[in-house]
């Protein structure tokens, strides 16, 4: 049987049951403490405490200006022993008018040297709350409170100080400043005391928001701060741009509860450099002539947030009309402002066309069936009043979906800052992202899929190359859970000799392009970033200068219409814009599909190339070679025909579930529920008999958007960013189901404070592995014989931590929640069919 191409993929409705998600143990992780002399070390904590109990009598005596207002609050910072973490549970109140609560965690280490680490905890204690720690630190010194350990024959096994967990790995309580609450860190040093700037100022949530934060903006307003106009919401703060100097910040500030961080503002800016050539009207010409329009009201909209469109380009025009052309700031116009040839302008060419060199370079008829649309956020040279770069990003993808209800989107985002993604670390930014992709369903803000370029880095040297894109950080916001960030690779690799003797290509053929950034210095718990990597172009290189070459650019459409018409683009906007249309296509082709959907598939048809494994083959790799992968390339370069269709010999199922990961019976703890065990149309008897002996891939991706609870307290398991988390599990070869179901239970045992869940992996044989366990998108895939595969249709989808659980007095425990799941063998065999005997199966047409 001859090879069967463009098959649509096969969407499930069954084959899954929700189980109660239960595990029969807890595997306690022991919580290590410092080995103290109680009275020394419980006197010398006693001391401290004192101390800030007078120093906050003192406060409360002195008079304040008027209008000024002064809450029952002191901020402290709790400081761990060395190589030793704090018990940062027990200094943490969730209650609706806490004592103390924990404001922020740094991990602070000697030299950049891993194993010399402590915490420093910033807290904000009441009067009640110095109280209860002064209470618990005198039980911890009195030897009648001590906790005894009693075996099951009655004998006393351990002998240890009441509230031990909680005393002995503090080293220092001191009071707190205003610097302890910036979270920037080396990378931007606390301000001058005097320096009149604007601040990212990021308060608590309380019950009573509106009361306080007027009581905030009062303060402010006394000592003569500016207040910015825009807020940002997430579930436990509310963020506000603030300028004035920090001696102001902190005689205002510092006197309120609900201080919780402040951060540098972000810009809006990330600069691209393009030189545009003269094109030829007739290329032009001779595509629109080859070019259908199929667009009409059902169409999806590319919704670019750049520089603004020129639509009157005549390959832009027909998608593009007036009505869809909107600015954050009306005195801009919406216009392409960028230099030179543009920048929005450019990204509109690729986001329809793709490359021009090839679609130029083409004799057949192209059907578009996307339109464009385009939001304006950044003004060229122009110094706008500070905005926090979230609230705008929030403004550009509701405007539009207002104006223009009913069309199904791609947002697509180029403007990316440069030096905000610390590590990783979420930003108000990043999380207004995720928060916009995660919609708000029960008011009718729907899931959005939202690309993003990666950012780019900029080579000046030869030997900058690949070194400095090792160490230059993914771009902020693109560090977002839910988005699916674009790096670069680059197949160009033809400059003319006799144009440019002596120089030759900078990267090789299918390796990291010279625009691309990384993750790789990432604090680990942050997600792999890029997620897929697209054409950015490559330089060319004398073995010492670097330079670009027309050929090793990608070709789009320049603002200037009428005379230059045509420029070159690329780098990490051009990807994102390639990115863009492809989503655009997918949804397109299967307009039922959710956008998680959409990332998977365009996550899942990815691949690596031959230079980006070494020649190598991947199961191969160690595990930090594969680290490194993920981190530079995501999960490598995706495939259009392979997002878009099955095949005979290549089978892809996908499934659209809802589930609710934990569950809260009135005031409890809240716990885990339910996961999803899959029992799949399976071609076994193909795999089994025809595929006895072959190499069969088995491929499983799984996509959700989690809803983000930024702050800087990411290193207790308690304050998660993310509202949940989810992963995958497969049956091993000869296990039975209840074995199976028994290892899914102990899959996420209970965590401790400090501990990560334990989850039984021997006998599994994924490439990737533990690698592809951060972020919201998971995917890896097993190479395996038919034989092997044939019996290995049970799954599970299973929950893990997040603030959902975890945040009991946000009561979001019972929430449902999204995810895709999609599921591919294939097989390089072309006289085998595994698709027909499932399609016919479950009914659908093929």
């Amino acid at each position: 049987m001859p090879l069967v191409s463009n098959l649509p993929h096969l969407k499930l409705t069954g084959y899954s049951n929700s189980e109660p998600y239960r595990f029969p143990r807890i595997i306690k992780i022991d919580f290590p403490l410092a080995q103290r002399n109680r009275a020394i070390h419980g006197n010398r904590v006693l001391q401290q405490l004192n101390q800030i109990k007078e120093r906050f009598e003192q406060l409360q005596q002195v008079e304040l200006p008027e209008n000024i207002v002064r809450d029952d609050t002191i901020y402290v910072e709790f400081i761990s022993e060395w190589q030793l973490p704090l018990n940062f549970s027990s200094l943490h109140s969730d209650a609706q008018q806490p004592k103390y609560q924990v404001l922020k965690i740094v991990q602070e280490t000697i030299n950049d040297q891993p194993t010399q680490v402590r915490y420093r905890t910033l807290v904000m204690l009441t009067k009640g709350g110095i109280s209860h720690f002064i209470k618990r630190v005198t039980e911890y010194i009195d030897p009648s409170k001590d906790i005894s350990k009693i075996d099951e024959s009655g004998n006393v096994t351990e002998v240890n100080p009441k509230n031990n967990a909680l005393i002995a790995n503090i080293e220092v309580i001191q009071l707190a400043t205003l610097r302890e609450f910036w979270s920037d860190n080396p990378e931007f040093p606390f301000p001058l005391e005097d320096e009149i700037r604007w601040w990212e100022v990021w308060f608590r949530r309380t019950s009573t928001d509106d009361e306080k934060l007027q009581q905030v903006y009062k303060n402010l307003e006394t000592i003569g701060a500016q207040i910015g106009v825009s807020s940002i919401t997430f579930p436990e703060h509310i963020v506000r741009l603030v300028r004035g100097s920090a001696n102001q910040l902190s005689n205002s500030l510092l006197l309120l509860d609900n201080l919780a961080e402040l951060r540098k503002p972000q810009e809006t800016a990330d600069c691209f450099m393009r030189e545009g050539i003269v094109g030829r009207q007739n290329w032009i010409n001779d595509l629109i002539t080859r070019t259908d329009f199929a667009i009409d009201d059902d169409s999806v909209l590319i919704c670019l947030l750049d520089s603004g469109v020129n639509n009157r380009h005549p390959l832009i025009t027909p998608f593009l009309p007036d009505d869809r052309m909107f600015a954050y700031n009306a005195a801009w116009g919406n216009h392409d402002s960028w230099q030179g040839e543009g920048h929005g302008t450019g990204m509109a060419g690729l986001a329809l066309y793709g490359d021009l060199t090839v679609a130029f370079g083409s004799t057949d008829r192209i059907v578009i069936r996307h339109g464009l649309e385009s939001f304006k956020i950044k003004q060229y040279g122009v110094d706008n009043d500070p905005e926090l770069y979230g609230v705008i990003t929030q403004t550009a993808c509701n405007v539009p979906v207002i104006a223009h209800n009913g069309f199904r989107r791609i947002f697509c985002l180029s403007i990316t800052n440069d030096g905000l993604a610390f590590k990783g670390r979420p930003s108000s930014s990043s999380g207004a992202i995720d928060k916009i992709a995660f919609g708000d369903i029960q008011h009718g803000g729907l899931p959005q899929l939202i690309v993003i370029s990666g950012g780019n880095v900029v080579i000046g040297l030869h030997r900058d190359y690949p070194s400095l894109n090792d160490i230059t950080s993914i771009h902020d916001p693109a560090q977002a859970y839910n988005a699916l960030s674009v790096g670069t690779y680059t197949r160009m690799d033809h400059i003319d000799p006799a144009e440019w003797p002596g120089w030759r290509i900078l990267a090789p053929r299918g390796g990291m392009s010279p625009s691309n950034s990384t993750s790789l210095f990432w604090e680990s718990q942050w997600p792999n970033k890029p997620d897929i990597v697209m054409e950015g172009g490559n330089m060319m290189t004398n073995g010492n200068d670097v330079s670009t070459a027309s050929s090793l650019q990608l070709l789009s459409t320049s603002k200037r219409h009428l005379d230059q018409q045509l420029q070159y683009f690329g780098d990490t906007s051009g990807a994102a814009a390639l990115t863009a249309k492809m989503a655009a296509e997918i949804a397109t082709a299967y307009p039922q599909f959710w956008p998680e959907t959409i990332r998977a598939l365009i996550v899942h048809s990815a691949d690596y190339t031959t230079e980006m494994l070494g020649n190598r083959n991947l199961s191969n790799c160690s595990p930090a070679d594969k680290r490194t992968l993920l981190r530079r390339f995501g999960y490598g370069v995706p495939n259009l025909n392979k997002a878009l269709y099955s095949a005979s010999n290549a089978l892809h199922l996908i499934m659209e579930r809802t589930i609710q990961p934990y569950q809260q019976n009135g005031n409890d703890t809240p716990k885990y529920n339910d996961y999803h065990l899959y029992q799949l149309p399976w071609p076994a008897d193909i795999l089994r008999n025809e595929l006895t002996e072959q190499n069969v891939r088995l491929k499983i991706t799984l996509s959700y958007f989690i809803e983000p609870n930024p702050g800087n307290r990411r290193y207790a398991n308690t304050f998660q960013y993310h509202s949940h988390s989810l992963d995958f599990m497969l049956i091993k070869p000869a296990e039975d189901l209840a074995t199976f179901k028994l290892r899914v239970s102990k899959a996420s045992e209970e965590e401790e404070e400090q501990g990560e869940a334990i989850i039984n992996r021997e006998g599994e044989i994924w490439t990737l592995k533990k690698n592809r366990s951060r972020g919201s998108v998971k995917k890896d895939f097993i190479n395996t014989s038919g034989a092997d595969l044939s019996t290995r249709h049970v799954l599970a989808v299973y929950p893990q931590n997040g603030w959902y659980k975890t945040r009991k007095k946000l009561s979001k425990a019972n929430e449902q929640v999204r995810y895709t799941l999609i599921v591919s063998i294939e097989t390089d065999e072309q006289e085998v069919n595994i698709y027909n005997p499932i399609a016919e199966l479950i009914a659908i047409p093929n």
